[in-house]
């Protein structure tokens, strides 16, 4: 582990500071065959305030890891302030036995078998999401970004929950569904991709370990403009309960396996991920200690547009993180207001056909009769 302090004492509001830290430390490359791959850089605020930033390269930990460290530091902290040695619970495997494994096991019949479903599912010559761009795309993929925050209220999922229940489905089923019928919406396509990640933690030994387990799934689904809302979500259960079933093949394997036409200027099988994370997060309470995270600033973005959604007891936080050469900040701000539309206008009304539900803000339509009611205006 590489530590290092820097003190920021005197500064009168040290949000600034602290952020372009997190970023300048996120920004630093890994050098995998020389370098330590989990850095803490302290940041000494006041005599009794600090900031501590985790820099971890992503093939050590995912998501999942990240809840875990916080409460094994938790565990060696107190331990530390009664002059004991930390006592953390015994671990039946370590990530290098389920590497082994997973070696081992992606072979023969088990491996055909993952590949078949992927060939059968996936096309190779899958279209391009043509997303409505602000500027052109780059003929060699960019990754400058940033997100756009926003929230769903308490109630709102509350109703979402019902919804997907009264249809034997979850929340990330429904939502999913809803962000494809917007994606529909904004493209015209019918045959839509969508990445999402998975923890691939569905073995009950691997749960206490720290390691990159986490795996991509590439979710296909065919809208109908004209069906109802519940008949697309019974096809995106279908399809993503099958996906969970043939998720041990890991993301880069498949893309090997189907040697899609490669192009810089956009990721392969998909351009855009929807995720939604409802795993409790850890939290602290430490003697002498107030525990609390901070936001993540985002300056990159891997795909054209990524959803990250999380469940917590006041609603759904998340936000959209896009890519900043195709799209502006105020394009994406009206997209994140027409997804919080469509689904008030789901819950209120599922059963109207998919092209029917409105998604269109009050202050768009506002605007909209202002326009035709003075024909003059330019």
């Amino acid at each position: 582990i590489a530590i290092e302090q820097i003190v920021f004492q005197g500064v009168a509001d040290p949000t600034a500071k602290i952020t372009q830290a997190a970023i300048t430390a996120a920004k630093i490359p890994f050098n995998l065959s020389q370098d330590q791959l989990l850095r803490v850089t302290l940041l000494r605020l006041e005599e009794t305030r600090f900031v501590v930033l985790f820099t971890l390269h992503h093939i050590i930990a995912d998501g999942w890891s990240m809840e875990i460290l916080i409460r094994e530091l938790g565990v060696g902290y107190r331990a530390a302030l009664m002059g004991q040695m930390a006592s953390w619970p015994n671990l039946p495997i370590q990530y290098a036995d389920f590497s082994v494994w997973q070696h081992q096991w992606l072979q023969g019949e088990n491996l055909e078998n993952q590949l078949a479903y992927w060939r059968k599912q996936l096309d190779i010559n899958q279209s391009v999401l043509q997303l409505p761009t602000d500027f052109p795309r780059a003929r060699v993929q960019t990754y400058r970004g940033a997100a756009e925050q926003f929230s769903l209220s308490s109630a709102l999922r509350q109703q979402l929950a019902a919804l997907a229940q009264g249809r034997s489905a979850t929340v990330f089923m429904t939502l999913l569904a809803a962000f494809k019928v917007l994606i529909y919406r904004y493209t015209g396509q019918s045959d839509l991709v969508v990445g999402t990640p998975i923890a691939n933690r569905h073995r009950a030994e691997v749960e206490g370990l720290i390691g990159l387990f986490v795996n991509t799934l590439v979710l296909r689904s065919h809208i109908s403009p004209h069906s109802s809302f519940p008949a697309l979500l019974a096809h995106i259960k279908t399809t993503t309960l099958a996906a969970y079933d043939h998720q041990d093949l890991p993301f880069e394997k498949l893309v090997e396996a189907l040697q899609p036409e490669r192009d810089l200027s956009h990721s392969p099988l998909f351009q855009v991920k929807f995720r939604l994370e409802n795993a409790p997060q850890e939290t602290l309470s430490l003697p002498g200690l107030t525990f609390k995270r901070l936001p993540q600033a985002v300056t990159t973005a891997k795909l054209d547009l990524s959803v990250d959604l999380y469940e917590t007891p006041n609603g759904i936080v998340g936000g959209f993180e896009y890519n900043c050469d195709l799209f502006k900040p105020d394009t994406i701000q009206r997209m994140v207001q027409h997804f919080q539309t469509l689904l008030a206008a789901i819950v209120a009304a599922p059963n109207q056909p998919i092209a029917e539900l409105p998604m269109i803000t009050a202050a768009e339509r506002q605007q909209q009769q202002s326009d035709w009611n003075n024909p003059q205006k330019p």
